[in-house]
């Protein structure tokens, strides 16, 4: 099930607002919505660019950035580990999402404001998006629990605050095993 109708409602629009913005009669988007009939290529586009969403994730697949940011949110505000086997040159088997995200921040210089919102998970976390796994989250058809989604942006955290002689070192490590 696609999701125009979910992003117009949620938008506060109705259908003859969204058909003059958009530049689609009202009685084809209404059809859309009710799946009686399939968007072409550049409609998608055109619906999905309207709605700052992907096409795949107007056609009901995947899930939203908003979303994702949600549960970064979440993982932040309660206290989200994750229990791992490590081998060197790790030592700590948990990963502390608040951690990982007060590591980063330190390294950025970025202040934590006493309110996390999604304005700021947006300005200082775009990145997490560059993360493969974190972005087949974008269109996946796949569900995932939000603890995993949880795990995957918290790998990207990690990830992105390791120092570069300890990801060449991995590399290295990986390369020749």
């Amino acid at each position: 099930m696609n999701r125009i109708k979910e992003l117009r409602k949620s938008n506060g629009l109705t259908l003859v607002e969204l058909s003059q913005k958009v530049g689609i009669p009202n009685n084809t988007i209404s059809q859309y919505e009710n799946e009686k009939r399939e968007p072409k290529g550049p409609t998608w586009q055109a619906l999905a660019n309207f709605f700052n969403v992907s096409v795949d994730y107007l056609k009901g697949y995947g899930y939203s950035k908003d979303y994702i940011y949600k549960q970064l949110d979440d993982a932040y505000k309660e206290p989200y580990t994750k229990d791992y086997e490590v081998e060197p040159p790790f030592t700590n088997p948990v990963l502390s999402a608040k951690e990982e995200i007060e590591k980063y921040c330190e390294q950025n210089k970025i202040s934590i404001p006493q309110d996390t919102d999604l304005d700021f998970w947006k300005t200082n976390f775009n990145f997490i998006f560059k993360d493969k796994s974190v972005n087949r989250l974008l269109t996946t058809k796949d569900k995932y629990s939000d603890s995993d989604i949880k795990e995957l942006i918290i790998n990207a955290i990690f990830w992105k605050t390791l120092k570069p002689e300890t990801k060449r070192v991995l590399k290295l490590r990986n390369h020749n095993s």
